[in-house]
C-alpha cells in the first residue's frame, strides 16, 4: 500500500525503544530511532518524504515531545506526517498541551500491542489523506504558477525597444473589446501574442481557440468555423457545433487570416458584426459573444487590390493592429531568445542547460533568418543535437546553412573540423535548406516548395532522397492544405 514503510519512534528509554521497534519490524515496517528531541527532529527534516508516522515520547532530556512537536509541524514538509505522542500522564491538561503543540493523536503508557497497532493503522489511514492533500497543494502551486506564466509576458522574449512597443500595445488593448489583427512574417511569434493577450484580459478563464485557416479546405473550414445541422453533407450524420459556438464568451484565434476564402469572409464579417452566424445547412441563426483576434503574415491591403480580400472586413478586423517585429529588425533580442531556447529544449530535457559560445553566437546574431523566431529556435535545438555530451555550443555545432553564412561561401561548410568536397558542401547544403523550409512551413511540403522556387513534385524525391520523411507533415494534412 505505500511505497516508502518508515515510522520513527522516539523514546529516551533504549529498552522500552528497542521493544516498540522489534514488533514494528515484526509487522513489516522500517524503523527509525531517535533518543532525543533533537535527533528526532533532525531525523525528521531529512528524511520527510519517506516517514510516514512519528511515535514521540513527551518526556525526553532537553528539547521535551511538546516542543518537537511544534518544529515538526512548523515545518511545511514535516506537517503532513501524522505524529503519535506517547505520554504516561493521562490527565485533560496535559493531553490538551500536546494536541494544542501540534499532535494528532496520543497513546498513553503502559499502552498494549494492540492497542499501539490499531492505532498506528488509523494514523497511516490519515497519512493518505495527508499526502492526497500534500499532493493538491503541490498541483494548485504548480498551475497558479502556469496560470501565471500564461497571464504574463514571460513567453515573449525581447527586450528591444521594437518588442517593448509589443508589450505596450497587449497591455492597453488586452481588456478593450475590439478585435485585434496581428501582423508580421511567419515564425515572429503571432500565436504568443495571441496567447498573451486573451490570457491577460478579463476572458482568461473563457476559452480560447485556434484555427489556422491554411489547414482545411473552405467547405471543412466552413464546418468547423459555424457547425452543421445533420443531413447538410454527405457524412453529416449529426448535429455539429462550431468553433465559434465552443468559443461563446471568449476568445477566437483565427491564424494566417489571409488564406480563407472569400466566401467565407462573408460569414465572418456577420460575426464581427453582430455576433451571429448560420450553421452549414441550418436555418436558424445562432449568437455568440467572441472576441477575434485574427493573424497573418500576407498584406491585406495587396490583397484587397487584387480582389482576394474583402476591404470591408479588413477594416472591421484591423481596429488595433499589433504588428511583429521580424528577428532581423531585432537583432539585439537574439542573445535572448538563444538562453531562452537552451533552457527549455526538449532535446536537453533532463540534462544541466548547455551555453553557447561567443563566437557560435555571433553568427547567430548576424544572420538574417528568414524563418524568424521558429528558424532560430530550430537552429538551437538541432545544435544541441549537435553537440552531444558537450556543454558548450560551438560553431561546428551550427547548421551548414549558418556556417556557409559565415564562411560566405558554401564551398567552406565544414563536417567535424575537415572542409567538405563541393558537391558534398552543396548535398548537405540542399538538405539544410529543405529542412528549413519545412519547419518555417510547419511541414508544408506544398509551401516549403513554393519557398525554395522547385515543384511539390521535386520536393518530395529531395525529401525522399535525404530521408527526411519525418520532417514532412503527414500526406492527409498536406493533401487539405493544397485544397484551401
Amino acid at each position: 500500500m505505500f511505497t516508502a514503510k518508515k515510522i520513527l519512534a522516539v523514546d529516551d528509554n533504549e529498552e522500552a525503544l528497542y521493544a516498540l521497534a522489534s514488533l514494528l519490524e515484526s509487522k513489516g515496517f522500517e524503523v527509525l530511532t531517535a533518543t532525543t528531541g533533537e535527533h528526532a527532529l533532525k531525523t525528521a527534516l531529512e528524511d520527510s518524504e519517506a516517514v510516514l508516522l512519528i511515535l514521540l515520547d513527551v518526556n525526553l532530556p532537553g528539547m521535551d515531545g511538546y516542543e518537537v512537536a511544534k518544529k515538526l509541524k512548523a515545518d511545511e514538509t514535516c506537517r503532513f506526517i501524522p505524529l503519535v505522542l506517547l505520554t504516561a500522564k493521562s490527565d485533560l491538561e496535559s493531553l490538551l498541551t500536546g494536541l494544542n503543540a501540534g499532535a494528532d493523536s496520543y497513546i498513553t503508557k503502559p499502552y498494549q500491542s494492540e492497542e499501539l497497532l490499531a492505532r498506528i493503522h488509523a494514523m497511516l489511514r490519515m497519512q493518505n489523506i495527508f499526502a492526497e492533500l500534500r499532493q493538491s497543494l503541490k498541483e494548485n502551486e504548480e498551475l497558479r504558477q502556469l496560470v501565471s506564466e500564461r497571464t504574463s509576458f514571460k513567453n515573449i522574449v525581447g527586450k528591444s525597444s521594437a518588442m517593448a512597443a509589443v508589450f505596450s500595445l497587449i497591455d492597453k488593448v488586452k481588456d478593450a473589446e475590439v478585435p485585434v489583427l496581428i501582423t508580421g512574417e511567419s515564425g515572429t511569434g503571432k500565436e504568443l501574442v495571441a496567447k498573451a493577450i486573451h490570457f491577460n484580459s478579463s476572458r482568461k478563464n473563457k476559452p480560447f481557440i485556434i484555427q489556422n485557416c491554411a489547414a482545411l479546405s473552405e467547405h471543412l473550414l466552413e464546418s468547423e468555423l459555424f457547425g452543421h445541422v445533420k443531413g447538410a453533407f454527405t457524412g453529416a450524420i449529426k448535429d455539429k457545433r462550431g468553433l465559434f459556438e465552443v468559443a461563446d464568451t471568449g476568445s477566437f484565434f483565427l491564424d494566417e487570416l489571409g488564406e480563407m476564402s472569400p466566401g467565407l469572409q462573408v460569414k465572418l464579417l456577420r460575426v464581427l458584426q453582430d455576433g451571429t452566424f448560420t450553421p452549414v445547412g441550418g436555418t436558424s441563426m445562432k449568437k455568440v459573444d467572441v472576441r477575434i483576434i485574427a493573424a497573418t503574415n500576407r498584406n491585406l491591403l495587396e490583397m484587397i487590390g487584387t480582389g482576394t480580400f474583402r476591404e470591408d472586413l479588413y477594416y472591421r478586423l484591423n481596429v488595433i493592429n499589433v504588428k511583429l517585429p521580424p528577428l532581423r529588425e531585432r537583432r539585439e533580442d537574439i542573445h535572448l531568445l538563444v538562453q531562452h531556447f537552451l533552457s527549455g529544449s526538449r532535446s536537453n530535457r533532463g540534462a544541466a542547460p548547455k551555453n553557447i559560445s561567443v563566437a557560435a553566437l555571433k553568427i547567430l546574431t548576424e544572420y538574417n533568418f528568414p524563418g524568424n523566431i521558429r528558424e532560430l529556435e530550430n537552429e538551437v535545438e538541432r545544435a544541441i543535437i549537435m553537440s552531444g555530451a558537450e556543454t558548450q555550443i560551438l560553431e561546428e555545432h551550427l547548421s551548414p546553412q549558418l556556417m556557409a553564412f559565415a564562411s560566405g561561401s558554401a564551398k567552406k561548410i565544414t563536417h567535424s573540423g575537415q572542409a567538405l568536397p563541393l558537391n558534398a558542401a552543396l548535398t548537405a547544403l540542399e538538405k539544410e535548406l529543405i529542412i528549413e523550409a519545412l519547419s518555417r512551413t510547419g511541414g508544408n511540403k506544398s509551401r516549403a516548395a513554393t519557398e525554395l522556387g522547385i515543384s511539390r513534385t521535386n520536393l518530395i524525391k529531395k525529401v525522399q532522397a535525404h530521408g527526411l520523411e519525418s520532417v514532412a507533415d503527414p500526406e492527409a494534412a498536406d493533401s487539405k492544405s493544397r485544397d484551401s
